[in-house]
């Protein structure tokens, strides 16, 4: 045991009695450097999985495509990443995981091994989500990842991986003990100590990763079995890691990128994080499709009800509108928390019945809302008539197809000012699955129906303007029995 130690975790507990956990700083950072949002202890995201031995914390921000974030080793944090996770968790659903003895995570009794903590990131992912994910690990998190993509390649999609070059025992020293660590840092392992479940073990913790490090290689064998692609980025300076080591790596993975930050050391995504966001924006792509897998905790209903039900096999919600709310083209659907959405692409199957109780004006309305403000006093809408699709007035048919904008622009206002420039026809009819592909960009959309190739709708003059930002909701009218699945949406 290191001298002193005891006293340092004496300390540390009475400053969480006293002070509590408010704010987070990542390692060497000025002292008054902090993130109001306290990635890797903020209890209202996180969560915990069993991985065999051990107890493994992390949190989740947004929604769509998963990212998985794995930090550096010893001095890493989920709070490293805070700038890329401020960026992503608009876009993406992001999993920040804590390392097993790192933050809220317990070491386990088990020696470490990089197959160990690709099982612990496995057990994360496998609780979180059905989707492959994308990989983003610093340092030790890029040795996990690197080990995770070979093992389990039908898990992964992309790699970005900072920092890890090849390895072969005797490349580095890994000859480092938790006292030293104290010296280097000691407001940092100040805060840690206050999270870490087994704060008493620290000196253990450090000698599992050097005895890990030390006899471990990470090179052809390895590298060579990752068959997603991979960005692999360094600074120019990184003195443990240097740029030849990650050459060397990226030369055994199939489909590599590389990327070398200018200015930066070893932690190049906190030394220069706007060149690392350069270059990872094309590489993650961003116009990457979102399969948003639907369930209550991201659902908000408003002026109707929503229920989980099988249709054919398929998985869907079903949405009713409120039999108390009489107006027609109202705020009337289930709306998607956290997902915000300007300009790009929402694509979603709907399917339309009528209830038993449906007047005759009752039309299978069903559709979706999009750019909902945040009291729902505002947003665009495109849905369809299915009944009229088939019917045998020819009037009727230009009508299957409607766009509106609450509150101003109702359909019966726009029927009456611009006749059939907000409607259109198209074939469709009850009780079958119709894809809606609505196309937004700026005061234009278009509907795209079942995979046409040209637009059944083409909206010029969006009535909030071009640029107003807000939810997407899925959309039902009055005598609907609304059927909804397969929501994708594709951001510009």
């Amino acid at each position: 045991m290191i001298r002193n130690f005891k006293y340092l975790i004496f300390f540390t507990l009475i400053g969480v009695n006293c002070f509590g956990q408010t704010y987070m700083r990542r390692a060497f950072q000025p002292a008054h450097v902090i993130n109001k949002i306290p990635y890797g202890a903020n209890n209202e995201f996180g969560n915990y999985v069993q991985a065999n031995d051990a107890s493994i914390y992390y949190e989740v921000y947004g929604n769509g495509q998963p990212i998985v974030l794995l930090h550096g080793g010893l001095f890493g944090s989920i709070m490293e990443y805070a700038d890329l996770i401020d960026k992503l968790k608009h876009h993406f659903k992001v999993i920040a995981i804590s390392t097993r003895g790192h933050g809220k995570s317990t070491l386990g009794r088990e020696p470490l091994t990089l197959e160990q903590r690709a099982r612990d990131v496995l057990a994360v992912i496998n609780q979180v989500t059905k989707d492959s994910v994308i990989l983003i690990g610093f340092s030790d998190g890029g040795y996990t990842a690197y080990t995770f993509g070979a093992k389990y390649p039908e898990k992964v999609k992309k790699m970005v991986v900072i920092g890890a070059g090849e390895l072969k025992p005797g490349y580095r020293d890994f000859n480092f003990n938790a006292k030293s660590a104290i010296e280097l840092d000691t407001l940092f392992w100040e805060q840690q100590l206050k999270l870490m479940p087994d704060s008493n073990r620290l000196e253990d913790l450090f000698k599992q990763v050097s005895s890990c490090y030390s006899k471990v290689t990470v090179s052809k064998d390895l590298l060579s079995k990752i068959k997603c692609p991979v960005l692999l980025m360094a600074g120019d300076n990184d003195t443990g890691n240097p740029v030849e080591r990650i050459f060397s790596a990226a030369s055994f993975i199939p489909e590599h990128y590389l990327s070398i930050i200018p200015n930066a050391g070893h932690g190049c995504h906190n030394d220069n994080f706007e060149a690392c966001w350069a270059a990872m924006v094309p590489f993650i792509d961003f116009s990457t499709k979102n399969y948003i897998s639907l369930n209550s905790k991201m659902l908000v209903p408003h002026q109707v009800n929503y229920s989980f039900t099988t249709i054919r096999d398929f998985k869907v919600i079903k949405v009713l509108k409120d039999s108390t709310v009489k107006p027609v083209d109202e705020p009337t659907f289930v709306k998607i928390k956290d997902v915000t959405f300007q300009d790009g692409i929402i694509e979603v199957k709907v399917l339309a019945r009528l209830l038993p109780t449906a007047s005759p004006t009752a039309r299978g309305f069903i559709g979706v809302a999009f750019r909902i403000n945040e009291n729902n006093s505002e947003f665009e809408s495109i849905y369809i008539r299915p009944t009229n699709g088939r019917a045998e007035q020819q009037i009727r048919r230009n009508h299957s197809i409607q766009y509106f904008s609450y509150p101003n622009f109702k359909f019966d206002r726009l029927r009456k000012e611009s006749p059939e420039v907000y409607e259109s026809y198209s074939d469709m009819g009850l009780d079958e699955w119709i894809t809606l592909k609505i196309v937004v960009k700026g005061s234009s959309a278009k509907l795209f129906l079942n995979n046409q190739t040209e637009p059944s709708l083409i909206v010029s003059d969006l009535k909030l303007g071009a640029s107003n930002l807000g939810n997407i909701g899925l959309w039902v009218e009055e005598g609907t029995e609304g059927y909804f699945r397969d929501l994708i949406i594709t951001k510009e």
